[in-house]
């Protein structure tokens, strides 16, 4: 039968893993808790700078670190596309679209994008071939548009004033560089885009 003096002794992983539990998550909780008031150390603060915002520079920032005010370069641009920033695998561009104009129809098959409306309207269209954009929504600023690889895909500036936005390639789409003044010079430049 059953002989009451004979203890059943622990597992040892059991009992080790109920040590240690207990002083890792006291580790974590003590090296996530900041004990004093200071500021984060910087490196060298004397190299730190504000951002200004009355010298905004249009040009592709390139693989240089870029810190910046993107509202305020997006509303600022009167170009329809002027590449900001490209890095070896994303892209930012900004672009304002007139009255009556568009992005374009397009595909991009290896990769997403997504595009951000800081002031005006338009209508954004998506489908799985180029004939048939069934989904469609009415934007307008602060509105976010996410566009997957492979669907086509259009924006439409239907309201009486510019359609500023920008729109972040991963990866990149367009050359260094790329500045379009106007829809026709964007059309025209076929290889770039």
């Amino acid at each position: 039968m059953f002989n009451s003096k004979i203890k059943k002794q622990p597992n040892k992983k059991f009992k080790t893993i109920f040590f240690i539990a207990p002083l890792m998550v006291s580790f974590l909780m003590v090296s996530c808790i900041q004990t004093d008031n200071k500021k984060p150390a910087i490196a060298n603060e004397t190299n730190v700078t504000e951002t200004n915002k009355e010298a905004l520079e249009y040009r592709d920032f390139g693989d240089d670190p870029f810190v910046f005010n993107i509202e305020d370069y997006t509303k600022g641009n009167d170009t329809y596309r002027t590449a900001l920033w490209t890095g070896k695998y994303m892209q930012l561009t900004v672009m304002s679209i007139l009255p009556g104009e568009d992005v374009g129809l397009e595909v991009h098959d290896d990769h997403d994008q997504f595009i951000r409306v800081e002031e005006g309207e338009g209508i954004v269209m998506m489908g799985d071939t180029e004939d048939n954009l069934s989904y469609q929504k009415k934007v307008k600023d602060d509105f976010a548009i996410m566009i997957p690889a492979g669907k086509w895909h259009n924006v439409v500036n239907d309201s009486d004033k510019p359609l500023k936005l920008y729109s972040i390639y991963a990866p990149k789409e367009h050359i260094h560089g790329t500045v379009h003044k106007t829809r026709e010079e964007a059309l025209a430049d076929e290889h770039d885009h």
